[in-house]
């Protein structure tokens, strides 16, 4: 294959977001930039100086050892860019804006009650350019709108295909949509992927580079981190744990699948003709209420058969949970991770952890904008 020539100029650019990227983790010096990117130390010392100049990074204070002080470390400045997050889920929209340092800026929850078919598109550009004015951010400066959606859908093209139980979005290609209404780039992902790689890193993760992000609510949504990267196949899709069958003369899916874990661990499935309206009133009531202690067992035992055939197929050692599973994580993580380690192949060698996730509101709105300063930070 034919290599593409590289010029200077690229060169120079490539460098530049290479090092905004590494800031993007935390506070580096510049020997400790220059050993991470490869670079000469003088052509670190160079890129910067220009950056600080440029206002995009600061110094920030060394600190004493006994040895001396150590090297200046250099920090991302939170005002050195933006970016829109928008996260669409079967209950509605939350969109927000984000700094490049993981702070939001503006958050919105938009509920889709009043919304069709013909209006959706208006609605969700009314609530961001009025964000957008309200902040009055300079427009160069702006990475883009990443947006997250529960799939299947074609990152690449920006098409949401047809999820399942998802009709207000299904067949709409809101990347090509928004970017012609907005006059920015649009970059979409699936939701439980960009939490996934949201994560990484994360004390949430302490220190596992291979997991399953498990974001369960109105549906099951999965994504997978293998050796420090998010794992996708052609097309742009990833995993759809949930819409693998642990009961093949079980429930139809609304996919059309038989026997989905979706079908019988979604909150809703789960809930159905129980008296309980949500997973945060079994958890209020787990303690005293037989019914309640009998639904948490079953979500551990649903859930639990497809995180196992996950276990079997690669080589994870955690599991992250999102979602409504959030609320008396303290309480189910520990009775989830038993019976995953009951059952799975490698338990003895490889025993899997079950642990609540950095997926709170405003990580939500993270992780859809970190799409689009992903995105923006290559070449």
């Amino acid at each position: 294959m034919a290599m593409t020539p590289r010029n200077a100029e690229y060169t120079k650019e490539y460098n530049r977001k290479a090092f905004l990227r590494l800031l993007r983790s935390g506070p580096l010096s510049r020997a400790e930039a220059a050993r991470r990117t490869g670079l000469t130390r003088s052509a670190a010392s160079l890129i910067a100086e220009e950056l600080l100049a440029e206002g995009l990074i600061v110094e920030t204070s060394a600190t004493e050892t006994k040895l001396g002080r150590t090297p200046v470390p250099l920090a991302l400045r939170p005002d050195a860019g933006y970016a829109v997050g928008i996260y669409l889920n079967r209950d509605g929209c939350t969109a927000g804006i984000v700094d490049i340092c993981g702070n939001t800026v503006s958050q919105q929850r938009l509920r889709m009650g009043d919304w069709d078919v013909t209006n959706k598109i208006e609605r969700l550009v009314e609530c961001i350019r009025g964000m957008l004015a309200d902040c009055q951010l300079p427009r160069e400066r702006l990475a883009g709108v990443g947006i997250s959606a529960p799939g299947p859908l074609d990152g690449e093209s920006g098409h949401i295909l047809n999820p399942p139980k998802f009709p207000l979005w299904n067949n709409t290609k809101i990347g090509p949509i928004l970017e012609a209404e907005l006059d920015m780039p649009v970059y979409l992902e699936n939701n439980a992927s960009c939490l996934a790689r949201y994560n990484l890193g994360k004390p949430e993760a302490r220190g596992s580079e291979s997991f399953l992000l498990l974001l369960v609510d109105s549906g099951v949504g999965s994504g997978v981190v293998i050796n420090g990267k998010l794992l996708k196949g052609a097309g742009y899709f990833t995993s759809e744990l949930g819409h693998t069958s642990i009961n093949y003369r079980g429930k139809r899916c609304a996919c059309g699948n038989i026997g989905c874990l979706e079908a019988y661990a979604a909150i809703p499935n789960l809930l159905q003709g129980t008296g309980f309206s949500s997973w945060r009133e079994v958890m209020d009531t787990v303690s005293f209420d037989k019914l309640a202690g009998k639904l948490m067992k079953l979500e551990a035992e649903y859930l639990s058969a497809g995180i196992v055939t996950m276990c079997n197929l690669v080589s994870i050692d955690t599991v992250l949970l999102a979602g409504d599973l959030l609320y008396g994580a303290d309480t189910f993580a520990p009775l989830l991770e038993k019976h995953v380690n009951a059952r799975s192949l490698r338990r003895e060698m490889l025993p899997v952890r079950v642990l609540p996730s950095k997926a709170g509101a405003d990580a939500l709105i993270g992780a859809a904008a970190d799409i689009a300063f992903d995105r923006y930070l290559m070449v």
